[in-house]
C-alpha cells in the first residue's frame, strides 16, 4: 500500500515542529481561526463547555482503492470552532475537563454542552465523477443540567465542498472539512434553540435561571 497522506486541521499556523512529518507524506493545511460569531444575541446563561480527549484529538483515517492513505487530524478546529460558537451564544462560558455526565453538581454553570463527532466521510473527485473533493460532518450535541441530567442529545448534520487541486489534492480534502467544520458552527448558532428539547428547557428552567441571576445582579447593584 502507498504511505499514507496526513491532513493536520489546527486553528492557526502550525509551529516550525509540526513540519518534521513532511518526511511521512504529510501535508500541513492550517484552518482560518476567525470563525464567524454567532448571528444571535447571547443567551443570559453560563455554559460550561466540555471535550472528551477523544473529541480533542480526533483522527479520521481510511483507505481507498489505488490513493494513499488519508489520515484527517481535526481535533484542535473542531475546539476551536466549538469554543467561538458556543462561547459567542452564551454570556459566559467556562471550560470544563472530562467526558459524559458529570456525577455530581458542577458550581457556577447553568448548563454544560458536550459535542461528539458522531461520523465524518467525505467523497474524492474520481468517485463521483465531479472537480469536488466532499465532506460530510455529524456531530452529536449532548446538553446537560449542571448537576449531570441530560437536557437534550441531537445531531448536526454539516457539509462542505473545495475544488480539486491536482497538485494538493490533500489540501482539497483539509479545506473541504474546513467549510463542513464552519457549516455545522453556523447551523448550531441559528438553529441551537429550536431543537424542540432545548427550546422547552431555556423556555422554562433556563428562563427562572436568568431571571435569579438578574434580580441577584440587581440587588448588588442596589448595595
Amino acid at each position: 500500500l502507498p504511505p499514507p497522506c496526513f491532513l493536520y486541521l489546527p486553528p492557526a499556523p502550525p509551529a516550525p515542529a509540526a513540519l518534521s512529518l513532511s518526511s511521512a507524506c504529510t501535508t500541513t493545511a492550517p484552518v482560518d481561526s476567525d470563525f464567524p460569531d454567532p448571528a444571535i444575541s447571547p443567551l443570559p446563561l453560563t455554559v460550561g463547555l466540555q471535550y472528551s480527549e477523544d473529541f480533542r484529538n480526533y483522527v479520521y483515517r481510511d483507505q481507498i482503492p489505488g490513493e494513499p492513505g488519508w489520515v484527517v487530524i481535526m481535533g484542535t478546529a473542531n475546539t476551536t470552532m466549538f469554543d467561538k460558537v458556543l462561547g459567542g451564544m452564551f454570556d459566559e462560558s467556562v471550560s470544563l475537563t472530562g467526558s459524559g455526565p458529570p456525577s455530581e453538581r458542577v458550581d457556577d454553570v447553568d448548563v454544560i454542552i458536550e459535542p461528539e463527532v458522531e461520523s465524518y466521510e467525505f467523497a474524492i473527485p474520481t468517485e463521483w465523477g465531479t472537480n469536488n473533493f466532499t465532506v460530510w460532518i455529524t456531530y452529536r450535541m449532548n446538553m446537560y443540567r449542571s448537576d449531570g441530567s441530560l437536557i437534550a442529545s441531537w445531531p448536526v448534520r454539516a457539509y462542505g465542498e473545495s475544488r480539486f487541486q491536482f497538485f494538493n489534492k490533500d489540501e482539497s480534502l483539509a479545506d473541504a472539512t474546513t467549510m463542513a467544520i464552519r457549516d455545522a458552527g453556523a447551523y448550531l448558532s441559528l438553529y441551537f434553540a429550536e431543537e424542540p428539547k432545548v427550546r422547552e428547557w431555556l423556555r422554562e428552567e433556563g428562563a427562572q435561571i436568568a431571571s435569579r441571576k438578574r434580580r441577584a445582579r440587581g440587588v448588588v447593584k442596589r448595595r
